[in-house]
């Protein structure tokens, strides 16, 4: 009797203190450095878009910084394709079991000197400059790996921790 009351009461204490950190297991689970090993790829009318070296950070203050490298290829641009990389940062939150990040900043900058890869880069960047939060579902999230799904393309990222 005395060794069940002496487990109750442990289980007791280890979950009292647990709720009392503050943070819900899901947002605790997503904090830190995820990097994409596999380059992503799709093809929309007629160009091929790759994101590739994707590193996402979600620190424990809020804040959110991601880096990935952009290429597309396809007919009407340069036979090396264009070649841009990406930075955002801003805020993220999970709201209902999805992570939505919110830019504060986003700075597209082409990766190569040409006319074409420029003009890309500033049009995206106007594009990025108004665009509204991401909001992702978390697919599932543990000590290893991320899976977010993308709401509006429907693509999924499969993200492992760094």
């Amino acid at each position: 009797m005395r060794f069940i009351s002496l487990r109750l009461i442990c289980f007791t204490l280890a979950l009292g203190l647990s709720a009392c950190s503050g943070e819900k297991p899901v947002e605790k689970a997503i904090l830190g450095t995820w990097v994409q090993d596999t380059p992503i790829s799709m093809t929309t009318g007629g160009l091929q878009t790759t994101t590739a070296d994707t590193v996402l950070k979600l620190n424990k203050n809020g804040d959110v910084h991601l880096t990935r490298n952009l290429d597309v290829a396809g007919q009407g641009l340069p036979v090396d394709g264009v070649k841009l990389s990406i930075e955002l940062r801003g805020q993220w939150e999970v709201v209902e079991g999805q992570l939505k990040q919110t830019q504060d900043m986003a700075l597209i900058m082409p990766r190569t000197s040409d006319d074409v890869t420029k003009d890309w880069a500033e049009k995206l960047q106007t594009q990025a400059d108004q665009s509204p939060p991401s909001v992702k579902d978390i697919i599932s999230v543990d000590k290893t790996q991320l899976i977010l799904q993308d709401l509006e393309t429907g693509s999924t990222d499969i993200y492992r921790r760094k």
